[in-house]
């Protein structure tokens, strides 16, 4: 059954739009948990198949429509998603398993 849903996500991120070149997100706001969003830098690279940070790559499946990319993945220690508006508004949510905790980024990619 793993296999089946493994290759279905697979053949969706080919089917799906995705970001043809490499980009920067860079982000201003973070929100920890249910605390009030502060301002921050952090920023991560899209690849081809991976958002790329300072701590680590992220290896992801992309799909979403016309006006929204979105970037699924998972590490050991957290599930983590990106949607990117095609105007470049990005929003980042990483859920963290030990925890649990909750971090959101707002910012923009190009």
């Amino acid at each position: 059954m793993m296999t089946i849903l493994k290759t279905a996500i697979l053949c969706a991120a080919m089917l799906s739009p995705g970001i043809a070149r490499a980009e920067i997100c860079t982000f201003t706001s973070e929100c920890f948990e249910g605390e009030a969003c502060a301002e921050t830098s952090f920023a991560m690279e899209i690849t081809d198949g991976a958002l790329v940070t300072d701590a680590e790559t992220i290896p992801v499946t992309s799909g979403g429509s016309d006006t929204v990319n979105v970037f699924v993945g998972y590490t050991a220690s957290a599930f983590h998603v990106l949607t990117r508006q095609v105007e470049g508004e990005a929003r980042y949510s990483t859920h963290i398993f030990d925890g649990p905790l909750m971090v959101n980024y707002l910012g923009t990619c190009a």
